[in-house]
Formats: C-alpha cells, sequence, structure tokens
C-alpha cells in the first residue's frame, strides 16, 4: 500500500483555502491557533521525529494507532506531526479520532515542501514522509512512506549508540 502523492488538483485546493504559512514552518500549533516554529522544537538534546500526514492518505491514517500508541516507546525522543490539510477543523477531526498525543503543527504541501527542501534538501515527494532529527538538531534521515514504530525505535537506537 502506498501513500498518496501530492498532485496539482489537491495543491490548488490548499493553496485556495487561503492557509498559507511563512517558512520556516510557522503554522498553527495543535490546531489551536497558536503560532509555532517547528525550528524551535528541533533537537535541544533530544531525537526528533518529524511526521508529515494527510488526512486523505490512507497509509498515514492506518499507521497513525500504532505511532500514538509508540509515543512513549522511543529513547529520548519526542514526536512531532505535521498536517499538511491547511484546514484546521479538519485536522481536529484527525487529531480527535485517532487520539494524537503528540503536538501537531498545521500546514500546507508549499510550506512544509519549502521547509523539506531547506533542511533535508529533498522535495516533498508524498505522504507519510518522515524526518529524523539529531539532539543537535540535524536532520539524519527523510523518508516518505510507511515506517513502523519499531523500525524508528531501532533506526534510533543504532544512531545513538553510534554517538
Amino acid at each position: 500500500m502506498k501513500g498518496i502523492h501530492l498532485g496539482k488538483k489537491l495543491l490548488s485546493a490548499l493553496i485556495l483555502s487561503g492557509i498559507i504559512f511563512s517558512s520556516p514552518l510557522v503554522a498553527k500549533n495543535e490546531a489551536k491557533g497558536k503560532l509555532a516554529n517547528i525550528s524551535n522544537r528541533i533537537g535541544k538534546g533530544q531525537w526528533t521525529i518529524v511526521e508529515a500526514w494527510h488526512h486523505k492518505c490512507s497509509v498515514c491514517m492506518g499507521s497513525m494507532p500504532a505511532m500514538v500508541k509508540s509515543i512513549g516507546t522511543y529513547p529520548n525522543t519526542k514526536v512531532i506531526g505535521i498536517s499538511l490539510d491547511g484546514d484546521a477543523r479538519i485536522a481536529q477531526r484527525v487529531i480527535r479520532k485517532y487520539h494524537i498525543n503528540f503536538p501537531t503543527i498545521m500546514s500546507n504541501v508549499t510550506e512544509f515542501n519549502a521547509y523539506v527542501k531547506k533542511v533535508a534538501n529533498k522535495k516533498l515527494t508524498g505522504v507519510p514522509t518522515y524526518m529524523i532529527f539529531s539532539p543537535q538538531g540535524k536532520v539524519v534521515a527523510y523518508q516518505s512512506g510507511k515506517i513502523t514504530p519499531p523500525q524508528l525505535r531501532n533506526f534510533i537506537l543504532k544512531l545513538g549508540k553510534k554517538g
């Protein structure tokens, strides 16, 4: 099963929604209207997993319960969700439905793609997309597609042993 790829139709719908935020990924935080800057949440002595998702992505929604259940099982790690829905009401429904227990920043495809290009020198190709940042705030991994919580945990444990 593959995640959705963000085509022109979806991108146009998000742009028309009027929810475009300025880089570096300053967006409505936790769907409550507070401004958040993802760069202020990365690193600070902890590993950081950033998971970008969209409500129409069956892989994203299918793997969300496992991600929620895994919170607290990663060593020295925090998780930040990025809703690419561009609509706080949709994101809030997803947050409630899946009982998402990690901070979720509201964004959109255009803004998050610009962020990915800036920090990982990559292009957003679909969702879910995962970025892993070291405790020093450096991006150490970027991947679109399904990743399980045990795979994330093992990757972080392996990197942590290296140093």
